[in-house]
């Protein structure tokens, strides 16, 4: 059981007792980052925003399944990461998913070209929607170990085998490609 403190415990307690103030301070603190994760999973800002919203109207009504057994953003991340498959299962079945390019998934950082994210946001969508978010969590958001197990429901060493293979892959598709653009 993880002990809450300060505002995430007020917050968790105010939804619980139908008060949505707790909702500013929840969303706040986590809506980005949840975003993030999903644009990972979708490959899509709109179908993204869309699962983020989902998530962040059904908060009210879900928050009593949120049982504390590990942190509130390990939780919404779980939810979240959920969510997403669901959405991309349903779109599969029904085959009309649209993707964007990829370049939606690379990271934007300050020092990297547009072709170097676009690159490596190519390189990311190679992964399967999973992977590609335990991936992104791991290395974009920095989230440790123990709280991939908890949001993916995995043994850690399951986990770390499944990020060596994902950076291979991803280490793999730009070797090729730098060798291919040499040509």
């Amino acid at each position: 059981m993880v002990s809450w403190f300060g505002p995430e415990k007020k917050s968790i307690e105010q939804l619980r007792e139908g008060g949505l103030e707790g909702l500013h301070w929840i969303y706040g603190t986590y809506s980005q980052r949840i975003l993030n994760q999903c644009f990972r999973i979708l490959l899509s800002k709109e179908q993204a925003e869309d699962v983020v919203q989902d998530l962040f109207v059904k908060l009210p009504e879900i928050i009593a399944e949120f049982r504390g057994e590990s942190s509130l953003g390990t939780w919404l991340y779980r939810v979240a990461h959920n969510m997403c498959l669901n959405r991309l299962q349903q779109a599969k079945n029904r085959n009309k998913l649209e993707w964007e390019n990829a370049e939606e998934l690379a990271p934007r950082s300050q020092g990297a070209s547009i072709e170097t994210r676009d690159l490596l946001g190519k390189a990311l969508a190679v992964l399967d929607a999973e992977t590609r978010s335990m991936l992104w969590l791991k290395e974009g958001e920095g989230v440790p170990l123990k709280e991939l197990s908890d949001i993916f429901r995995l043994p850690e060493g399951t986990l770390k085998s499944r990020l060596s293979r994902a950076r291979d892959k991803v280490r793999e598709y730009l070797e090729k490609e730098a060798r291919v653009e040499r040509l």
